[in-house]
């Protein structure tokens, strides 16, 4: 017996075996213990199933309880649904005021009702965002379209604002004059409903301007502002309003009064248009002018993700001679040195001698900090550019990113942090997606599956060692 006990084929076995037991267990506690803590690691090239920054900071502010409610099919197998309930899952695990649940409505066919209206379907795939009395639904072509872009994160964070802020801001865009129409601007318009804006428009010949107006949007026109339409903005203007100009292609010896509001805050526009000089500095035509983005709280969620406008047919905004105490002027968008007007009517696009040479602004953010009997900030962004700074067409060039300049400029209007930009993410290419299904096997493989392998071969050892 001792002579069994003391051969060392059977302590080696022995010890082999020890050693794998040992090995296992801990590899299921580890599991036992990550599986506790509900993490998920997100390796897609992409970051698919991440959250952006601008989202942990939504979610940082979350101070109400917030209940999101899937309208999804129990047990159903598209992709699509099970990458929205990983990215839900993100949401729940960053803040303890999220709770997230799937309400089918094969099953519960009632529970939509009460947030449906004539303005507002609700349909299967559909997501709700409720907070107490406040709502907001997200359908299903509102996050996901057939090209595989999904805008999921932007529309849920969104809806996570809007239920979390007790006014929701309205901007007035000044109409009357001859202006584009605003219904045409829709990507603009889609940035304003994801941020939260309320979009009206406003005739001042009629109406006064609303005590609820966060911002006035005065946009090119072909007609001037009358006397009394100049004196109300001016009014409103000088009890801390607000107000973003564009200016751009508007005939200056025409539209004195509607010139008259941004020189009276000590800016105007230089006769002529801007064209481009330097190759790195427009697309494709000289007047269609690549601007640079100058350090401002407007531009930095641009800025910090390396993108850029794109302003045609644009003018500089300069100066005016004479400028009244308690002003501050700051660039936003700025041409090169090599840029230069040519004056209106020269169809040439080359630069010739006696034209003006730059660099020149193409939008500035101006405040007014006057001291009287209070503090008074009225605020202001005059642009040189067109109309085309908004036109959707222009905006799909540089990806979003003039619409998500002019919401930013709101933002600062409107003294807001919450200034948030998230770009969609294109499902296209490929990446890893584990479903419930996949999970389960997952979860089989690794506490199962490979600790018997690694018991196998460590029992296989022993006996190899045992015989020999």
């Amino acid at each position: 017996m001792n002579k069994l006990f003391n051969d060392k084929r059977l302590k080696y076995g022995t010890y082999s075996v020890v050693v794998t037991i040992i090995f296992v267990a801990i590899l299921i506690v580890i599991n036992l213990i990550i599986g506790q803590f509900n993490k998920s690691f997100d390796f897609t090239k992409a970051e698919i199933f991440s959250l952006s920054d601008e989202t942990k900071s939504v979610l940082d502010n979350v101070r109400s309880d917030i209940n999101i409610y899937t309208l999804f099919r129990t047990g159903g197998s598209e992709a699509i649904i099970g990458r929205v309930n990983q990215i839900i899952d993100k949401y729940e695990q960053a803040s303890r005021r999220i709770n997230a649940e799937n309400r089918d409505l094969y099953l519960h066919p009632d529970f939509a009702k009460k947030y449906a209206s004539e303005d507002v379907s609700v349909n299967i795939n559909s997501i709700i965002v409720e907070s107490g009395d406040k709502f907001k639904v997200i359908n299903y072509e509102d996050y996901y379209n057939d090209e595989g872009i999904l805008n999921l994160e932007s529309a849920l964070t969104s809806a996570l604002q809007y239920v979390n802020m007790e006014i929701s801001p309205a901007v007035y865009f000044v109409t009357g004059h001859g202006e584009p129409d605003v219904s045409n601007f829709t990507s603009l318009n889609e940035r304003l409903k994801l941020a939260n804006y309320t979009a009206n428009t406003l005739n001042l010949i009629s109406s006064e301007i609303p005590a609820d107006c966060t911002a006035l949007v005065i946009t090119p026109v072909d007609r001037d502002y009358s006397k009394a339409e100049t004196e109300k903005i001016l009014n409103y203007l000088s009890a801390d309003g607000r107000a973003f100009m564009l200016l751009g292609g508007v005939d200056m010896s025409k539209c004195p009064n509607l010139m008259s509001i941004a020189s009276t805050y000590g800016v105007t526009l230089d006769d002529g248009y801007v064209y481009e000089g330097a190759e790195t500095s427009y697309m494709m035509y000289p007047y269609a002018v690549l601007p640079s983005l100058k350090e401002h709280d407007i531009n930095s969620s641009l800025i910090l993700k390396d993108y850029h406008t794109l302003a045609v047919a644009c003018q500089s905004v300069k100066n005016t001679e004479f400028q009244k105490q308690g002003l501050v002027t700051e660039p936003l968008l700025s041409t090169s040195a090599k840029s230069y007007i040519k004056a209106r009517g020269n169809e040439s696009a080359n630069k010739e001698a006696g034209d003006k040479e730059g660099p020149f602004n193409l939008a500035v953010a101006v405040t007014d900090s006057t001291y009287t009997d209070k503090e008074h900030k009225t605020k202001l962004v005059v642009s040189g550019c067109s109309y085309y700074l908004i036109d959707p067409n222009t905006d799909s060039m540089v990806n979003g990113a003039n619409s998500t300049f002019v919401v930013n400029a709101l933002n600062w209007l409107n003294d807001s942090t919450d200034s948030i930009y998230i770009a969609p993410k294109n499902l296209t290419g490929s990446s890893i997606v584990a479903d419930a299904g996949s999970a389960a096997k997952i979860k089989i493989i690794s506490w199962l599956v490979i600790p018997g392998i690694l018991f196998g071969l460590g029992f296989a050892v022993w006996i190899t060692r045992r015989n020999k």
